[in-house]
């Protein structure tokens, strides 16, 4: 899920963004609902005014980005990214970005939001998926009576990838490739439907509000694909709330460390790296008072299959 402006309406924990006294819209039925079907997605983003803002990047993922990511470009998993401009900026920090989104319309959204990204739209067998690419940079090269020539340097978007070159008894335009690698693509399905191997190996992954968010009795599929589309020395960036109510309704989920282990498969957790652990809590933030209950925590882990 993602932050900001650009993200999932319930994802800024720390801001109480599923708090109907921060905002009001979010005080019914389906926000009191503690498991969502992604049709209750649907209704949601329905119900959500679209902002045009592409936001900025979650500032976790700004801090921690070394530690998620000690070398770039690489290849990152986004789980459930909304409209995040996480992967706006992971892109243009040179990484390869997959996203998977349940539902459409957030997608749509990003790129209505991010209008510069040209972008396909292709069916795949678990659903579809939007792939940036076909960008072209743009020389123009004047020709003067006097012999000199000048050179402007933009981006010229085209739907025809073969033309490269349109000459004229003034000018010359050359159109060379910018972005043909597809380093943003962004997928659109049922994520308990991925079969496996579909999204390839990554370096890391961040899931901001994805696992707290999808139901309990998906979990188990959910970790199946996120541990399946991890490469060898990956790091995955987990957000996650823990310690709040146990009759809270509606969204996040609290979800305990003993769930998290179990889940994962984690050997061990504590506070600080170490030669035999392969989780690291970076942080743990008292987020109690925004959703006005008396206990309610957030913390930010980063997984690995090797030492840190």
């Amino acid at each position: 899920m993602g932050d900001q402006d650009g993200g999932h309406v319930q994802c800024d924990h720390s801001k109480g963004k599923g708090n109907p006294v921060a905002h009001p819209e979010m005080d019914d039925a389906l926000m009191q609902k503690e498991e969502w079907s992604l049709d209750d997605w649907v209704e949601m983003y329905e119900k959500v005014p679209f902002n045009k803002n592409q936001g900025g990047p979650s500032k976790e993922l700004v801090k921690y980005i070394k530690a998620l990511l000690p070398s770039e470009p690489a290849r990152v998993f986004v789980p459930l990214c909304g409209k995040s401009p996480d992967m706006r900026w992971l892109y243009e920090r040179g990484n390869t970005v997959v996203g998977v989104e349940g539902v459409e319309m957030p997608v749509k959204e990003f790129f209505e939001s991010h209008s510069d990204l040209k972008h396909t739209v292709e069916d795949v067998s678990f659903g579809k998926v939007y792939k940036v690419g076909n960008s072209f940079r743009c020389w123009t090269i004047c020709r003067e009576r006097d012999g000199d020539r000048q050179s402007i340097n933009t981006k010229y978007p085209t739907i025809n990838p073969n033309i490269h070159q349109y000459p004229s008894h003034h000018f010359t335009i050359l159109l060379l490739p910018q972005s043909h690698d597809e380093r943003l693509q962004v997928y659109v399905c049922d994520f308990t439907q991925i079969p496996k191997g579909s999204l390839g190996h990554f370096d890391a992954g961040f899931d901001w509000g994805a696992y707290t968010a999808i139901r309990p009795a998906d979990r188990p599929k959910y970790v199946e694909v996120v541990k399946d589309a991890m490469g060898e020395n990956f790091r995955y960036f987990l957000e996650v709330c823990h310690d709040g109510p146990p009759d809270a309704l509606g969204l996040p989920h609290s979800i305990s460390f003993r769930t998290l282990k179990l889940d994962f498969g984690i050997k061990s957790i504590n506070q600080s790296s170490g030669v035999s652990l392969n989780v690291w809590v970076l942080a743990t933030k008292d987020i109690s008072a925004e959703w006005e209950v008396d206990t309610f925590f957030n913390s930010f882990l980063l997984l690995s299959d090797k030492d840190f």
